[in-house]
């Protein structure tokens, strides 16, 4: 049995033909659920992160355990599956707009009764004028 390692993205683009793909999100179903007896190679991309996935399934109590030397990149013109991209939920419609509130002056910054009037504030008495009254 053929223990892929790498990342989602890497193993649907291409695997050893009949790898399991195997990472933090199922490791504990996989454990669980395998014949233990059965001869297990690990690989990852170029052989380091598959010595601790082979160490890990030996430390559950698996028999026969391996990683390949080289990972992926050494399988070379071997027989490569690969599978569709996994499809992604339709996002959500952007909120309806709705009016917002007109900006009040910033009363802070404007407060100080010796200070020059904001551009903000400029901006809004000017408005202000424009607006029949």
């Amino acid at each position: 049995m053929f223990i892929d390692v790498r990342d989602g993205a890497s193993y649907r683009q291409g695997h050893i033909p009949g790898a399991k793909h195997i990472g933090d999100h199922n490791i504990a179903d996989f454990v669980e659920r395998s014949d233990k007896s059965e001869p297990v190679v690990v690989y990852c991309f170029h052989g380091n992160s598959s010595l601790g996935g082979a160490a890990h399934l030996l430390s559950q109590g698996f028999e026969e355990v391996y990683s390949m030397s080289g990972g992926f990149s050494a399988w070379g013109s071997g027989p490569v599956e690969s599978e569709p991209e996994p499809e992604r939920p339709q996002a959500a419609a952007p909120p309806s707009p709705r009016s917002a509130p007109a900006p009040q002056p910033d009363v802070q910054r404007d407060a100080q009764p010796d200070a020059k009037p904001s551009r903000r504030r400029r901006l809004l008495s000017h408005i202000r004028s424009l607006l029949p009254r």
